[in-house]
Order: C-alpha cells, then sequence, then structure tokens
C-alpha cells in the first residue's frame, strides 16, 4: 500500500512511524506545510504541501497514486481535501467532522456531517470515503455496532468516555483550537428517534469502566459519534458522556462565554472570546506529556435492549496503555494521541477488505472487518466484552 498522510501534528507524525513498522505498507507521504521534525524511515517522504492549492494537490495525487489518503488535519479541511480525492479518484479517511449547522427550528439534525454529502459521488467513482475513523469517533463506533449485533433490538446506546491527565496542571493532550470548538459545541443527543441538543456538561452520571479506572462522574459532552451512529443503528436512545479530571475548568470556560465565537464589542473593538483564548493559552510543549506518566484513556460502550425477548446489556470496553508505558515506544506520542494514531492505523491497514463504496463511518462497515479491527486492538491495549 502506498499512502498518503495529510497534517504533520501530534497524530499524523505518530501514524507515519506506526506505518512505516507494517510490512504490507510500501511507502507513506507526509504532507503539510511545515515540519519540526524528522522521521527516521526509509518508507517516510516528508512532503511540503499546501492542500489548499487544489490543482497542486491534485498533481501530487495524480502523479504519486496513493491507495488512500488519510486526512489527520483540523476536521476543517475535509470537503476541501475530499474534492481533490473524488477527482484523483483516491480513497479517503478522516478522524472527525466539522459539521454543517442547520438552524433550522424543526431541522431533524441540528448538526450533519458535511462528509457524507459526498456518498453517491464516492460510489459512482467506486472509491471509499471511511470518515470519523479516529479512536472516538472511529473505534468506539466499531465497538457500538459490535455490541449491538449481539442484541435483536436496541434501546439505549452508551458511549463513556475517561481522560485523565491524574494532574490538576493544564496540559493540551491534542489541538487546543479544536478542543475550544468542542467546548463551544452543545452536545448532540438522540432520543424517541430525534435528534436533540443538550446542555454542556448536563446530565452528570457516575458510571464504572474497567479497573484501574472503576467509579468516575461523566457528562454530556460534544462528540460526533451521536451524528452518525443512529443513522446506521436503530435505537430509540443515543448520547456520549465524558470525564475528565480537568473538567471543572472546561465548565467555567464555558460558563464565561470564553469558548464564543460570536463577536462581542469591546470598546469599540469586535472581538471573538475563543480566539482571544486560544492566544493566551500555553502552546503544546514537546515531551511535556513526561510530566504526566499515569495519563491514561478508556472507552466503554453499552448497548441496551433486548435478545430472545429477554433484556440484554452488551458491553465493550477499551483501556489504552498509561503515559508511561506509551513513553517506551519512543514514537513522541501522548495518552491520546498514540489511541488515535493506532485508530487510524488499523483502520488504514484493514482498508483494503473493505468492499464498500461510498462515504460512511465506521460502524457501517461490513462485520468481518469490525471483527478483524478489534483482532488487531486487543494486541495493543486492554479490550474486553461482556452481555448480562
Amino acid at each position: 500500500m502506498r499512502v498518503v498522510v495529510i497534517g504533520a501534528g501530534g497524530v499524523g507524525s505518530v501514524l507515519c512511524k506506526l506505518l512505516a513498522k507494517e510490512k504490507e505498507i510500501e511507502k507513506i507521504f507526509c504532507c503539510d506545510i511545515k515540519f519540526n521534525y524528522k522521521i527516521n524511515s526509509r518508507k517516510v517522504i516528508l512532503k511540503k504541501l499546501s492542500i489548499l492549492d487544489k490543482k497542486e494537490f491534485l498533481n501530487f495525487l495524480l502523479k504519486t497514486r496513493p491507495d488512500v489518503v488519510v486526512n489527520v488535519s483540523l476536521p476543517k479541511f475535509n470537503l476541501s481535501i475530499m474534492e481533490t480525492c473524488l477527482k484523483a479518484k483516491t480513497n479517503y479517511i478522516d478522524t472527525a467532522s466539522f459539521w454543517d449547522i442547520d438552524k433550522r427550528p424543526k431541522a431533524r439534525i441540528p448538526y450533519r456531517m458535511e462528509q457524507l454529502s459526498f456518498d453517491k459521488k464516492f460510489a459512482k467513482s467506486n472509491i471509499t470515503g471511511l470518515i470519523c475513523a479516529g479512536v472516538a469517533p472511529g473505534m468506539d463506533n466499531v465497538l457500538t455496532a459490535e455490541c449491538a449485533s449481539h442484541l435483536d433490538e436496541v434501546d439505549y446506546i452508551k458511549i463513556r468516555m475517561v481522560e485523565d491527565t491524574g494532574s490538576k496542571e493544564m496540559f493540551f493532550s491534542w489541538n487546543k483550537d479544536w478542543l475550544l470548538d468542542e467546548l463551544g459545541t452543545k452536545p448532540l443527543i438522540y432520543e424517541n428517534g430525534r435528534f436533540k441538543l443538550a446542555d454542556s456538561f448536563g446530565a452528570e452520571e457516575e458510571f464504572k469502566f474497567p479497573l484501574p479506572i472503576g467509579k468516575r462522574k461523566t457528562y454530556y459532552f460534544a462528540q460526533d459519534e451521536v451524528g452518525s451512529i443512529p443513522l446506521y443503528i436503530k435505537t430509540k436512545k443515543m448520547d456520549v458522556k465524558i470525564y475528565d479530571n480537568n473538567i471543572e475548568v472546561s465548565k467555567l470556560i464555558v460558563k464565561l462565554g470564553l469558548a464564543s465565537d460570536e463577536n462581542i464589542n469591546v470598546d469599540g473593538a469586535k472581538i471573538r472570546p475563543v480566539r482571544v483564548l486560544s492566544r493566551l493559552l500555553p502552546n503544546p510543549v514537546p515531551g511535556e506529556e513526561r510530566k504526566y506518566p499515569e495519563s491514561i484513556f478508556a472507552i466503554a460502550v453499552e448497548a441496551i435492549g433486548k435478545s430472545h425477548r429477554k433484556k440484554k446489556t452488551a458491553r465493550y470496553s477499551i483501556v489504552f496503555p498509561k503515559q508511561k508505558k506509551i513513553e517506551k515506544m519512543n514514537l513522541g506520542a501522548n495518552f491520546i494521541s498514540y489511541p488515535t494514531a493506532l485508530s487510524v492505523k488499523l483502520f488504514v491497514m484493514a482498508f483494503p477488505k473493505i468492499r464498500r463504496k461510498g462515504v460512511f463511518p465506521p460502524e457501517a462497515l461490513e462485520k468481518e472487518v469490525r471483527q478483524e479491527i478489534l483482532k488487531e486492538l486487543e494486541k495493543y491495549c486492554k479490550l474486553s466484552f461482556k452481555i448480562i
């Protein structure tokens, strides 16, 4: 396989290193407008490239002829990259949605995944676009589909996450601008066949995660999974909640309106609070993650419903390695960038087995592909399943 990776940041750099270890990967073109590092692998070629120069980008794809383009840049570039992939008739993967917002009062889906507008075009060109294929969204979508497959009918899908640095110090494990964007977005939930907007950090719930985590208080948080899973898996209800050990800081930012992208008037000048906050917050420092060796990320998914007319709960959980174990891998990764890059790698490696064409999220993958991905995932982290 020949792979083009768009975005050389925390996830992109780790992804290239992971892919380079796979014998099935022939060449990796890592593309960005600048690089702050080198990757010691003959398979990896660092290419300075602006995806906004569509002519240059298209010519590059036509020249290199990759099997798949992996977009791990900011989601605001999704449609531009997909448009070029369509012209080059090249398969595509990304990790998150930017969201089309439908402000009509009776809109069925307040937020719609913009990538889905390319579904028919990709299918007609006989190419595949696997969207929101990171860790969350992404791997948890796969877990959800597997849980649902064990039930005859599904009433409630729960996705619960833990992001714990083990410290009260402020540490950005991923892009701070995208984090602030999520804080400024109302969470989407699904109830009684309708999508609804909920209050950020609402519906507190104590949830029991696998050891070594245990019980944690979780809250609504804006996540892409809710925008797609009810479209592919029939359920009456679905929501995503998260535990973050620094959630009180996030609550304060939202309460003060500092995550807002709306202009406010300050002494005659129009200012967007979120842009001011972004400038004030510190940028990630390389190696800073080493200060938090106990940092951990985990996901639990439950599908509650019926099997053979009896009430059942199918549950999958993943506990990823702590930061101190990730350090030993010498990837320059943190406890979030590693699970994300690992998940993307597994989706890339499974790509030759995907038969479906068009644009769709991971829960729509063929069952045998999902199971192959989870079989590989189990080699890298603690994965467990039970039905009760």
